[in-house]
């Protein structure tokens, strides 16, 4: 028998386009100039002259010069001067298409959104009611967001862990006070590659991963993992090595999204993924102790490579052994044996082969 921990995932604070007129897609060419506006006017009528987005504070954060992507990057947009209070004029820099609630970026401006909207806060009570383990909180920008989440918990929810997901630069930038703040990590590539450029979203990745390790608190490495097996039974090379450098980075879970939603071989996705994890766990450089209580978790860890243990059997009641445990990396599965079934179902997210 198996344990499997509940999760939901909320929202979180976003920007979208409106609709467009008649609600087709509009073709937009290379230079086309046009009015950005969060004017309530234009919500139902974007189109080559007027592009509504859903963001009444766009025109006091964005300056001359910055960018707007829209549709995850899809289309970009340079904003050539701030007209109002409620619009600016943008260029757009390539050819696409314009359509309805697409999500917009705006990398390198800091927003100041509510980490909760009135929907957030009904989904997290629906968590609490519900009894869901965790709560993956998008859109993580400051360690604030994970106290308002908390607050929204309250005593009922307050064995629900929240684990921040980390999908833009403020996130990056604020990321040691966010991880004294949250339970755990998720590297959300997906909108994270969008914000900054993709280049770096690979050195991202690891400090974040490194950190948490350091802290002893989970990390978990999602989005196109093995995109390319949505539509295919077999995964890329690259995809492969991607699997394998976030296990050996230090990462305790690995997560699918559309390879498993949406896709034609789920199973097959699953099954790689698992394979890859397995060879890879094989090679980890746990990092040193920094306490006594650590030392004994080490050398338990240690002692289980030497004798090529089959398995670490733990008996804890909050679950914090199993996590140091955890934090050394052994090769060999940690089997966890507690009466507390919050415990037992909050610290699935702990690496165990």
């Amino acid at each position: 028998m198996f344990t499997t921990a509940r999760a939901s995932s909320g929202k979180g604070p976003e920007i979208r386009t409106g609709k467009t007129v008649g609600g087709k897609d509009i073709k937009i060419t290379e230079g086309t100039e046009l009015v950005i506006t969060s004017h309530n006017d234009y919500a139902e009528k974007s189109d080559l002259h007027y592009l509504y987005v859903d963001y009444k504070n766009i025109t006091k954060v964005i300056e001359k010069g910055k960018l707007i992507y829209v549709d995850d990057g899809i289309l970009s947009f340079e904003v050539l001067e701030i007209i109002d209070d409620s619009s600016l004029r943008a260029r757009c820099l390539n050819n696409g298409v314009i359509s309805s609630k697409k999500g917009v970026n705006l990398p390198g401006t800091d927003i100041d959104l509510p980490a909760l909207s009135e929907k957030d806060k009904q989904d997290l009570r629906f968590g609490v009611k519900n009894k869901v383990d965790m709560i993956f909180a998008s859109f993580i920008r400051r360690a604030s967001d994970i106290r308002d989440i908390r607050a929204v918990l309250g005593e009922e929810g307050k064995e629900i862990q929240i684990i921040a997901k980390i999908e833009n630069e403020q996130g990056v930038n604020n990321f040691d006070e966010i991880l004294e703040e949250t339970d755990g990590v998720m590297v959300a590539r997906g909108d994270l590659g969008i914000e900054i450029p993709a280049a770096k979203v690979f050195i991202a990745q690891k400090m974040m991963i490194a950190k948490c390790n350091i802290k002893g608190k989970p990390v978990i490495c999602a989005t196109q993992m093995l995109e390319s097996m949505t539509y295919n039974p077999r995964p890329t090379r690259a995809e492969v090595s991607d699997v394998a450098n976030a296990v050996q980075d230090g990462a305790d879970c690995v997560m699918l999204s559309g390879e498993t939603a949406k896709g034609d071989y789920p199973k097959e996705a699953v099954t790689m993924m698992q394979e890859t994890c397995l060879i890879a766990e094989l090679r980890n450089l746990a990092p040193r102790p920094m306490d006594t209580v650590e030392s004994i978790a080490m050398a338990a860890v240690s002692a289980s490579l030497e004798l090529n243990a089959g398995a670490i059997l733990v008996l804890t009641t909050s679950g914090h052994s199993a996590r140091l445990l955890s934090k050394y990396r052994p090769i060999c599965p940690i089997i966890m044996v507690t009466r507390n079934g919050i415990a037992a179902r909050k610290y699935t997210l702990i690496l165990a082969p």
